[in-house]
């Protein structure tokens, strides 16, 4: 059995991972730490407290377990409240970018090479075209504050009008926005290419990631999801684990995955060298009826095998 390790640079997400992490500064100080001490995972896909004291603190663990903090922005960007990007009141605006400044602030502390957002909530159709021209000026300028401290900004497709309502949106149009913001000269713009979302969207993931590949990839979630059950928990926007029943992904599914990704270049079946690896992160919620540590176990050996079935031919 091969090492990942070798490979590629495995993260996963601490929120989902333990969802009472987003309740309080100290409780996610405790799913910080307990993620820290994972054997497998390199990364942390996690969102750092507004306590300083608290962010010191998780920073300090990140580097004494050697892990690295690849940065979420929060929520708040992607709901029609006070921090909207693409809302029409440029109060609302404003507070979004200096949001978004403070978090930007937070992952250069934390030595984070990638920001993983989403844009904001979509407000129909009748003003898409106003909406993404706010949401276009928001991510220049925090494309710009970015360059500054070596920050790659990575947008994720999120599902619009079922299950989520976001600008962006299908695949293709957070590609040709990506582009977009290439051609005026942002190129620390990417696209974050989540698996679990393309069912979401009623996309297919190897068609979908072709596209986001030749846009440019700045980073990879691993996720699954259940849409054919509304009665399933997990049913939706969940972020449901890999291999659940009536999941759309197991270890087969993801294996077909990492080959298409070997295929387009973005990660290599030969050993590579630890600067030059690729990051890719699980998000998911634990297994019914199993611990945070379990789960992650679980998981990180799905991942494994179907890595192996690439390698190994």
């Amino acid at each position: 059995m091969v090492s990942i390790e070798k490979y590629f640079a495995f993260g996963i997400s601490v929120g989902l991972l333990y969802p009472e992490a987003h309740t309080s500064a100290l409780r996610h100080l405790s799913a910080f730490t307990k993620t820290a001490q994972l054997n497998g995972f390199e990364t942390l896909e996690t969102t750092l407290s507004t306590d300083t004291s608290v962010r010191k603190a998780e920073i300090a663990i990140a580097r004494e377990e050697g892990k690295i903090i690849n940065y979420n922005f929060p929520v708040d960007f992607q709901l029609d409240g006070p921090f909207d990007p693409g809302s029409s009141d440029a109060k609302i605006r404003a507070n979004a970018l200096d949001l978004a400044f403070r978090h930007l602030e937070y992952a250069a502390e934390a030595g984070s090479k990638v920001i993983g957002m989403t844009s904001g909530v979509d407000h129909g159709q009748e003003e898409r075209t106003s909406t993404m021209s706010y949401f276009t000026e928001y991510m220049i300028a925090l494309a710009r504050e970015a360059k500054k401290v070596g920050i790659n900004l990575a947008v994720e497709p999120v599902e619009r009008g079922r299950f989520k309502n976001l600008l962006l949106g299908p695949t293709d149009e957070v590609c040709s926005f990506v582009t977009k913001m290439h051609r005026l000269g942002h190129e620390n713009v990417s696209v974050l290419f989540d698996t679990a979302h393309m069912p979401l969207m009623q996309e297919d993931p190897i068609t979908s990631v072709r596209l986001a590949h030749q846009a440019g990839i700045g980073h990879i979630h691993i996720g699954n999801a259940i849409v054919g059950n509304p009665a399933n928990p997990l049913y939706g926007h969940t972020h449901a684990p890999i291999g659940i029943a009536e999941g759309e992904y197991d270890y087969l599914e993801v294996s077909a995955f990492f080959a298409e990704l070997v295929k387009l270049g973005y990660l290599d079946i030969n050993p590579v060298a630890q600067s030059a690896r690729k990051c890719v992160s699980l998000e998911m919620a634990r297994y019914p009826g199993l611990s945070a540590t379990l789960s992650a176990q679980v998981a990180y050996e799905k991942v494994q095998q179907a890595w192996n079935r690439v390698v190994e031919g």
